[in-house]
């Protein structure tokens, strides 16, 4: 186990332990479909700027681009050539230009809250630990589900820690 996982086991930060594991058990699996295109910021600066868009949607004859920034320390702009039904969807304020963006990137669009909230809730079922661990998750479930639930979890946590969390109070109770 890590020195950030002890540290914040010491300090009981629940909250905390869940979302880092949360967010390091998750895979992103990207199927991009949408190739960056070889155009570089100098080239599409030149092309039309489609107002109201903060410099993301740009127009050359009848293609329109949709400029991006990816990268996470060190970013840079991508050039992504933006398909006419997706900029129709964009002017039409069907969509957004974040769920545009993504729907480019990642050839899919974004998770709807529902899919949020289901793909929390298959995590939450493979360990079980989360029930404990964060409160909160308790909110995904209904009570027939936390009465079979969490006399799993607390077993499973007492397995693992030894006791259940001196600050635990079951949602059973």
């Amino acid at each position: 186990m890590d020195k950030r996982w002890r540290s914040l086991l010491r300090k009981r930060n629940r909250s905390l332990i869940f979302m880092m594991f949360y967010v390091e058990s998750r895979t992103c699996t990207r199927r991009i479909q949408m190739k960056p295109t070889k155009l570089q910021w100098e080239d599409v600066s030149k092309f039309e700027e489609i107002e109201g868009y903060g410099k993301s949607i740009w127009k050359n004859k009848d293609k329109y681009y949709l400029v991006s920034e990816e990268g996470t320390v060190a970013s840079w702009l991508v050039v992504y050539e933006l398909p006419q039904e997706l900029f129709a969807l964009l002017e039409s304020g069907e969509r957004t230009l974040r769920e545009v963006s993504w729907k480019v990137q990642n050839d899919r669009w974004p998770p709807t809250e529902e899919e949020k909230k289901a793909s929390e809730k298959q995590f939450i079922l493979k360990g079980l630990t989360p029930l404990i661990a964060n409160p909160k998750s308790w909110e995904l479930f209904t009570q027939e589900e936390l009465e079979r639930l969490i006399p799993l979890a607390e077993q499973k946590w007492i397995d693992w820690r030894g006791k259940l969390p001196d600050d635990y109070v079951s949602p059973l109770k």
